[in-house]
């Protein structure tokens, strides 16, 4: 019986080639997409889950006011272990950049991460060398992964024992290689090539303030009895918020929570936290693509089945008048469903597989297909199943319901109703690639705008050097203002402790007249001299800047605008109130206008620009910034270079550009925007062909019709007109049903942004013009070949 279906399955595949190969090409482009994108969500949402206690491990975050951040205070951690019982141990991690010196060799790591000696009896990353026991337990025991062992020595067995220097304080330590790791997996939150006992961070700071001082990333590994759900994580969250408000002394007024570790990756979206972490919500929109193409696929399918059934009608009258039952009718057009099905999931396999380097490419992954995991070929076996049953299910109930004494006379069977649901499912395939149609426009223009946007100052041709954390920062600073002095052709430069991209640091240490004793503020921070408006390019809004000729200026402030309205102080007023930081007190002297310094998704937030032009920022590592132009590019690095290395002599060299910082803020929107592209243009190639196909078969069947047309006198754009109009009507109505839809979707995304666009009429008409041009151009191809076809041929049998 089974052979008997197949082979009739293949002869109608064969019987109609045309629709056969329309069908196979959509469902094998519908599941190529849909292969890729459910590879690219596995890979997002595996992310940690290879640790084995994954399920029982969180990361302790805080909030502190309006921010929202990814580390907590030093001693917390000790704090939990050895109060809540509950909790069976803790870890601490401190991320730090640093020059890294192997022999006369040095290089710029910014991979690094102090951390405890626990750290890998808590997290799953195998040590290759090395006893896991004593590891990172001695003040100057490191741990390397393979790839950093082949960086600085050549290999892994070549880096056990060997001496490194690591400049992470004013002088600089000498360690030496106790352990090599497995590189961490792609799919980990925490990404270094170097891991150094937490003894060497708790040197650099005064444990005793260490409530105040937010700084580091803290993972509790919880009992294996803990029940992981959302009311045994708020219970535990209120104990370890009372220990904390006992402990605090402070008085920072922060809220701890816990977050768990699988969602570290995808549900993060706070200051300070580790680089490269995902979207949840593009995760979601990304499946709802992947499913609205196969989705489309399927409406192809339907159509055109639907549509030649009619062909079918006696075929199916036939057998039933010779004894053949429903059911057999039925299992015969699945299993012809089936047969495109899995025909079309093969060659979808084959082109996802040409096609993953690139897509891989697109967005920045290392996936790949493997063949000899089972779960993966069930995965794709079901969905292909899936697919085919769905999508010949109702054909294949629509031409089993034929009554064989009507069909054999030549009654049409329920003509209406096939039409009306043929009609309805373009509907459906055309909102669904229009809606994808806006959305592309939408994040294009978001992106436009990211790109062209006012923050605040002039971010082009800004070249930066960064200064390397090393002895007196201050000596060395003075050294190379001195240097570049001898330049005069590098005149317009200023040294600052931080890139104002995404700056990290903030303070609550803050006084001044007037203040709500319950205030909450964080102000972020920077030190800069008195070059630092001139070379941005930036404005005051009232009040002056910093000045060599002001020499009280040393312990005067800056504020922006934001800070300003948060402090609750009189715009007009505010110059002259005294403020004071870290035990010193100054007065205002200027407003600085607001500009971005974090990336466009946060709001502007109160900032403080504090007197750096004797060289003093601090203990902050500084950068020169230097502005210049195109063609004085190359001369100006070749000065800079020349410049650094009087001082550094032993140090490379780097620099950067403060517009290609900021746009690598936005890959993951730029990378979204690129399969946005691709994943749109690919909807609508398989909607025209269930369109093209619809149409051809349309034609065909009312070829003598339009035979007897021209003779009267009709012309080829009427003709052309009388094919296409219905189509272009339900493409129109679609545009009705997808509009409201795509402007409730893509404003949720845009929210996502402090500064964003507002989505214009526009943006739904050029969508608009985009589909029915394009519908109207499948449809016409047939529509114009009909009919400048010769009546004759078509009127020959009359």
């Amino acid at each position: 019986m089974f052979r008997s279906y197949l082979k009739t399955a293949i002869r109608n595949l064969f019987r109609n080639k045309l629709f056969s190969s329309l069908n196979i090409f959509g469902l094998a482009t519908g599941m190529t997409c849909s292969i890729l994108i459910f590879l690219w969500v596995q890979d997002e949402l595996s992310y940690d889950r290879f640790n084995n206690n994954a399920a029982h491990i969180y990361r302790l975050t805080a909030r502190i006011g309006d921010i929202e951040a990814a580390v907590v205070p030093v001693p917390v951690a000790m704090a939990i272990r050895d109060n809540i019982p509950l909790v069976k141990n803790v870890t601490r991690l401190s991320a730090l950049q640093s020059m890294v010196t192997v022999g006369a060799q040095k290089y710029e790591e910014k991979n690094i991460y102090y951390a405890d000696s626990n750290f890998l009896r808590i997290f799953n990353y195998p040590l290759l060398l090395g006893d896991a026991s004593r590891v990172l337990s001695g003040p100057n025991g490191i741990v390397l992964t393979v790839s950093g062992a082949k960086k600085y020595f050549g290999s892994p067995e070549n880096a056990m024992g060997k001496t490194l220097h690591i400049d992470n304080d004013y002088n600089g330590n000498d360690v030496t290689v106790a352990g090599i790791l497995k590189d961490p997996p792609h799919n980990s939150h925490l990404q270094f090539n170097m891991l150094l006992p937490i003894q060497l961070y708790e040197k650099t700071i005064n444990l005793e303030q260490g409530w105040g001082n937010f700084d580091v990333y803290t993972y509790l590994r919880m009992d294996d009895h803990f029940e992981a759900t959302p009311s045994a994580q708020a219970s535990l969250e209120q104990r370890i918020m009372a220990l904390y408000r006992r402990l605090d002394v402070s008085k920072t007024n922060g809220f701890l929570y816990l977050q768990p570790l699988t969602d570290v990756h995808l549900r993060s979206r706070l200051m300070l936290d580790v680089p490269g972490q995902g979207n949840y919500q593009q995760v979601k929109i990304f499946s709802l693509i992947a499913i609205f193409i196969l989705l489309i696929a399927g409406i192809n399918f339907m159509n055109l089945s639907t549509a030649l059934s009619g062909e079918r009608a006696k075929e199916v009258g036939l057998r039933k008048t010779v004894g053949a039952l429903r059911s057999q009718l039925v299992i015969q057009f699945l299993s012809e469903a089936l047969l495109l099905s899995f025909i079309s999931l093969l060659l979808g396999l084959a082109m996802a597989w040409a096609l993953i380097p690139l897509f891989n490419e697109l967005a920045a992954k290392s996936i790949s297909i493997n063949l000899l995991s089972l779960k993966f070929i069930g995965c794709l076996l079901g969905i292909a199943t899936g697919v085919g049953l769905l999508a010949g299910s109702y054909p294949a109930l629509f031409l089993s319901s034929f009554n064989p004494v009507k069909v054999l006379k030549g009654v049409k069977m329920l003509h209406g109703r096939k039409t009306f649901f043929r009609n309805s499912l373009i509907v459906v395939q055309f909102s669904i690639a229009v809606i994808l149609i806006v959305g592309t426009i939408v994040v294009y223009r978001q992106l436009q705008f990211i790109r062209t946007m006012d923050i605040g100052y002039n971010k082009e041709n800004l070249l930066y050097v960064p200064i390397p954390r090393l002895g007196d920062l201050q000596r060395n600073q003075l050294a190379l203002k001195a240097a570049i002095s001898q330049y005069p052709e590098i005149d317009d430069y200023t040294f600052i402790s931080h890139l104002p991209t995404d700056l990290p640091t903030g303070t609550r240490s803050v006084e001044w007249e007037g203040k709500d004793p319950q205030s909450n503020l964080i102000f972020p921070q920077m030190w800069v001299d008195d070059h630092f408006v001139n070379t941005f390019r930036m404005n005051m809004k009232s009040g002056r800047f910093f000045s060599k000729d002001f020499k009280g200026d040393e312990n005067n402030y800056v504020l922006n605008e934001t800070a300003i309205k948060a402090m609750k102080l009189n715009m007009e007023t505010a110059l002259g109130t005294r403020i004071t930081m870290d035990s010193r007190t100054g007065v205002i002297i200027g407003i600085v206008k607001d500009f971005n310094f974090k990336p466009v998704q946060q709001p502007i937030q109160p900032l403080i620009v504090r007197n750096g032009s004797s060289g003093n920022f601090n203990g902050n590592t500084g950068y020169i910034v230097q502005r210049t132009t195109p063609v004085n590019m190359q001369r100006n690095l070749e000065v800079m270079k020349k410049v650094f290395q009087q001082v550094y002599t032993d140090f490379p060299f780097s620099f950067g550009f403060v517009n290609e910082d900021l746009s690598r803020l936005y890959l993951a929107e730029q990378r979204m925007g690129k399969l946005f592209n691709v994943f749109s243009v690919l909807s609508v190639i398989v909607s025209c062909l269930g369109l093209f196909g619809l149409t051809t078969f349309a034609t065909q069947r009312r070829i003598k019709e339009i035979g007897v047309r021209k003779v009267l006198g009709a012309s080829v754009a009427g003709i052309v007109g009388m094919l296409s109009k219905d189509f272009i009507k339900l493409v129109v109505f679609a545009l009705l049903i997808a509009f409201p839809i795509a402007w409730w979707v893509m404003n949720k995304w845009l929210q996502n942004f402090a500064y964003h666009i507002h989505i214009r009429w526009w943006f739904f008409g050029l969508a608009g013009v985009i589909a029915i041009v394009i519908s109207f151009i499948t449809v016409s191809y047939q529509s114009i070949k009909a009919a400048r076809s010769n009546p004759v041929k078509s009127l020959r049998s009359e």
